[in-house]
C-alpha cells in the first residue's frame, strides 16, 4: 500500500480531546452508576435470602437501582471514545 494519502479519499476524524474537567466528571457518574448497580444487586439478593414483607416494594427499588445502573454503565459504554489501533 501506498503511505500518501490520496487527496480525493476519506481519512476518518481525529478522536475528540476531552478535558480534564469532563474526565473526573465523567468519572464520578462512572462510580455512581457502579454504585447504584451494586446497591441494586445487593438489595435483590437479601431479598432473596430474608424474603421481607411487601416484596413487591422491595424488588420494585432493587430492580430500578439494577436498571439505573445497566443503564448509566451501557451509556458509559456507548459514548466512551474509541481508541485508535
Amino acid at each position: 500500500m501506498d503511505d500518501q494519502l490520496d487527496p480525493n479519499g476519506v481519512t476518518p476524524p481525529p478522536p475528540p480531546i476531552i478535558s480534564i474537567e469532563a474526565e473526573e466528571l465523567i468519572g464520578d457518574w462512572e462510580f455512581l452508576f457502579w454504585a447504584f448497580l451494586l446497591l441494586g444487586v445487593a438489595r435483590l439478593v437479601w431479598l432473596y435470602l430474608y424474603r421481607p414483607e411487601h416484596t413487591a416494594f422491595h424488588l420494585g427499588l432493587a430492580s430500578g437501582f439494577v436498571f439505573c445502573g445497566a443503564l448509566g454503565l451501557l451509556m458509559r459504554w456507548v459514548l466512551s471514545p474509541k481508541r485508535q489501533y
